[in-house]
């Protein structure tokens, strides 16, 4: 790929999370060529997080971007829908409670990040690279635009597409001045749901959005992650059944973010919780547990830079307390895609086509990011890392 010239217009994609491989599908949809290129050196590398709670726009864009075979793929093995949103004093007793309306997968779904991800990679592994990290990029002959790697090598492309999560090293040269605040801090996890902690979890915390608040401000959030149907075998990892926690408490993070210590910590911190709550947290999985730094994009202005975007996380990181930033990382993917297929249809410049995809996405996504600004935790909102 290094320095080979192309007369069909090539997006270098840097990040193989769910926007960058929503995109990368999208793109192959469209006829047009694509690569990503993703720092870990494996598809089951990265640490995934656990669940995601796709709203309309989500579920439309992933419509939008896969074959329809995937995107069946993902409403057959998304997770059963919560039935009411709870919450509740330190002992499990009800503050506030009201019925969820079932909505059909078109409108609403639960997803395993991992099993989501294994997807999206379907019909596009040939097109990403694993152990790519991006060391800096720059402007070539022909106003194109070449990445360069850790390792040495390069890649050359017509628009360069930094996907690549709140930490982004794209925006990192491209922004440099761009402001991230820091709006505290929590502790995911994850518990084996088998049928004996099942019967011996109260329905506060079965298959609901719940929130349990103490007095001091600790509170722990469970999402119950059942798949509608089974993983086809060999096809997807299986994943069994599971409880995936939230906990957050007043005062800095813990020094020590080892998962065991973690752990640790969120048991000492809950301990005056229901005994319910500190079951599924004793019975976790310690390695599973890791911290989250709960962060918040300011705005950005509009950059000149005509073969250089962002999408997601790299742009716009917002608190998961509206569980709007999957969701708006989806439809920014949509939404470039569609961009770039009509410029390439027409025969216009691509720098057009992204420009004109900016100017829409940094409305609506840092109109997101401001209401979640307000709402840094919710009952249950979907981890990035």
């Amino acid at each position: 790929m290094d320095g080979v010239p192309s007369t069909e217009p090539q997006i270098l994609v840097v990040g193989g999370g769910i926007g960058g491989l929503c995109l990368a599908q999208g793109l192959r949809g469209a006829g047009i060529a694509v690569t990503v290129f993703e720092r870990e050196p494996g598809a089951g590398i990265r640490a995934q997080g656990y669940r995601i709670s796709l709203k309309a726009a989500g579920v439309q864009s992933l419509r939008a971007c896969l074959p329809a075979s995937l995107f069946d793929l993902a409403v057959a093995t998304s997770l059963r829908q919560a039935a009411h949103m709870v919450f509740t004093d330190a002992q499990l007793r009800p503050k506030f409670s009201k019925p969820i309306p079932p909505l059909p997968p078109e409108q609403a779904m639960g997803v395993n990040r991992r099993t989501l991800r294994e997807i999206l990679l379907e019909g596009v592994d040939d097109v990403v690279r694993f152990g790519a990290e991006l060391d800096r990029y720059e402007v070539v002959g022909g106003g194109r635009i070449r990445a360069h790697f850790t390792d040495g090598t390069s890649a050359d492309g017509d628009l360069h597409v930094g996907a690549d999560g709140t930490n982004s090293a794209v925006r990192g040269q491209l922004l440099p001045d761009a402001v991230i605040d820091d709006l505290g801090w929590a502790v995911y996890g994850r518990t084996p749901l088998d049928p004996d902690l099942l019967a011996a979890t109260p329905p506060e915390l079965i298959d609901t959005f719940n929130r349990v608040i103490h007095p001091d401000g600790t509170a722990v959030s469970v999402a119950t992650c059942r798949p509608r149907a089974r993983v086809p075998a060999g096809r997807l990892t299986h994943v069994p059944d599971y409880l995936s926690w939230t906990m957050s408490a007043p005062g800095p993070a813990p020094a020590d973010t080892s998962p065991q210590e973690l752990l640790r910590y969120a048991l000492r911190a809950t301990e005056d919780l229901a005994p319910a709550v500190r079951r599924i947290l004793r019975q976790a999985d310690p390695a599973a547990t890791f911290p989250v730094t709960l962060t918040s994009a300011r705005r950005v202005a509009p950059w000149p830079a005509p073969t250089v975007t962002l999408l997601g996380d790299a742009i716009h990181t917002m608190s998961p307390g509206r569980g709007d930033g999957a969701n708006t990382t989806l439809r920014d993917a949509q939404l470039l895609r569609d961009h770039l297929a009509h410029a390439v249809e027409r025969g216009v410049p691509l720098s057009e086509a992204k420009a004109q995809y900016e100017r829409v996405m940094l409305d609506y996504a840092f109109a997101a990011v401001e209401t979640s600004r307000h709402h840094p935790f919710a009952p249950m909102g979907p981890p990035r890392r």
